[in-house]
C-alpha cells in the first residue's frame, strides 16, 4: 500500500491524534503537551482550543507549577467516544461497551447457542441503546488465529471449528451499520498492555491451550494478520517433533501449551502444577521443561527484534514468579544480545474482562492512528 501524502491536512490530523493519544493516558497542560509532542506552544494551544470547542477535552482545576504561576491541565473526556467489543474465545464469548478512557461500562457473557452471530448482534444492539450512537467509533473483535483481518474473516484456528470461515467483521459491520475490526486476540492484548504506559518495546506471550505472541516496537504493533499473526505456537522447535494440528511437526505449541505440558501427568491444571512445586520434584521438573521449551521460541524472536520486557498472559500468570525465574535463567544463558539477558518479565494486565477491554482498544487504536 502506498504511503499517505504528507500534506497540510495530514499533518494537522497527525498532530491532533498525537495530542489525543497522550491525553488518553494522562492529563497535561498545554506546555507539557508541547514538550511531549515536540510541537510549538502555539500549535499545541491551537489544537487544544479546537478540541475544547468540539467537546473532546475539558480543562481541569489549575495547578501551581512555581512562584506566581499555575498550569491548567487538559483531560480527554472519556464519554466523548465509545467502542463496542466482542471477545471470541474457546472458553466462550463476551461482549461489552467501553469508553475511550479505558472504562468498561457494560459487559455480558453470552451463553453457547446455535446462532452465535445473531446473539452477538442482538447483545451489541442492546448496548448501543445505552449511549449516543454517533459517539460509538466501531466494534473491535478479538479471536484466536489464524485470521484474515483485512476481510474480517476467521480462518482455521485449532479447536475453534464452529467459527472457521466466518466473516465476522462484515457480518457485524452490516448488522450494526458501523466499522468492525477483527484482530488476533494476542495482538489486541498487546494494544491494551501498551495503554498501561510501562513499555513501548515489549513482547506479550499468551500461554494457555495455545501459544501466541505479539510485539510492540516504539509503541507500534509489528506486522499484521497477513504476515505476523501472533502464532508463536506454530513456530518449529523440533523439525522431527510431534505432529501439530496445523499439519506441521515440532511446533512450540505441541510441547509448551498447558495441555501438552500436562499430558500424561497427574496434574490437572497449571494451578495444580504450580501449587505442587514446593513439595513435588515432578512439578519442578515440568516447570523446568516448560521454561526450556518456551525459551526456545522466545529467544528466536528476541534475537531478531529487541524488546525490553516480556509480558506473560494466560494460565501461567498464576504464581508467575515460578516460571519467570526459570525463563530468565534460560534466556540469560542463550540470548545473543547482552541487553536481552537482563530482559524484564512480568505478568500482563490481570482483569477478568481483559479480552473485552482489548477488543475496544483495537477500535481506539485505529481511531488514534493516521
Amino acid at each position: 500500500m502506498g504511503q499517505k501524502p504528507r500534506n497540510a491536512d495530514y499533518t494537522k490530523e497527525y498532530n491532533r491524534k498525537a495530542v489525543l493519544r497522550i491525553l488518553r493516558r494522562t492529563a497535561m497542560s498545554r506546555a507539557e503537551l508541547a514538550r511531549a509532542t515536540g510541537l510549538t506552544r502555539a500549535a499545541t494551544s491551537l489544537i487544544v482550543e479546537e478540541l475544547l470547542n468540539a467537546g473532546v477535552v475539558s480543562e481541569l482545576a489549575p495547578q501551581s507549577v512555581g512562584r506566581g504561576r499555575s498550569a491548567i491541565p487538559v483531560a480527554l473526556r472519556p464519554d466523548r467516544y465509545y467502542a463496542l467489543s466482542v471477545d471470541l474465545a474457546r472458553k466462550g464469548c463476551s461482549v461489552g461497551l467501553c469508553d475511550i478512557g479505558g472504562n468498561l461500562l457494560q459487559c455480558r457473557k453470552l451463553p453457547d447457542q446455535d446462532n452465535p452471530v445473531e446473539a452477538i448482534l442482538e447483545a451489541l444492539g442492546s448496548l448501543l441503546e445505552t449511549v449516543d450512537r454517533d459517539r460509538v467509533l466501531g466494534v473491535g473483535i478479538c479471536s484466536p488465529g489464524p485470521l484474515d483481518c483485512g476481510r474480517g474473516r476467521i480462518l482455521n484456528p485449532p479447536r475453534f471449528e464452529r467459527w472457521h470461515g466466518v466473516e465476522i467483521g462484515s457480518l457485524l459491520s452490516r448488522g450494526l451499520e458501523m466499522p468492525a475490526y477483527l484482530e488476533h486476540d494476542v495482538c489486541a492484548l498487546a494494544l491494551h498492555q501498551l495503554e498501561m504506559g510501562q513499555s513501548q518495546n515489549f513482547m506479550l506471550v499468551f500461554i494457555d491451550i495455545g501459544i501466541g505472541a505479539a510485539i510492540m516496537s516504539e509503541g507500534r504493533l509489528l506486522g499484521n494478520s497477513r504476515y505476523f499473526t501472533g502464532e508463536l505456537g506454530h513456530t518449529t522447535i523440533r523439525f522431527d517433533g510431534r505432529q501439530c494440528e496445523c499439519g506441521n511437526r515440532g511446533c512450540l505449541e505441541t510441547y509448551a501449551s498447558i495441555p501438552a505440558l500436562l499430558e500424561g501427568t497427574r496434574f490437572s491444571s497449571w494451578a495444580d502444577l504450580a501449587d505442587s512445586v514446593d513439595k513435588d520434584p515432578d512439578a519442578r521438573r515440568l516447570l523446568d521443561q516448560e521454561a526450556l521449551y518456551l525459551s526456545a521460541g522466545l529467544i528466536n524472536l528476541v534475537n531478531l527484534i529487541p524488546v525490553d520486557t516480556i509480558y506473560l498472559a494466560g494460565d501461567v500468570c498464576y504464581r508467575h514468579e515460578l516460571l519467570v525465574q526459570r525463563l530468565r535463567r534460560e534466556i540469560g544463558a542463550k540470548a545473543l544480545d547482552e541487553s536481552s539477558r537482563d530482559i524484564r518479565i512480568f505478568p500482563a494486565v490481570q482483569d477478568p474482562n481483559v479480552g473485552v477491554l482489548a477488543g475496544a482498544d483495537v477500535v481506539f487504536s485505529r481511531f488514534l492512528t493516521v
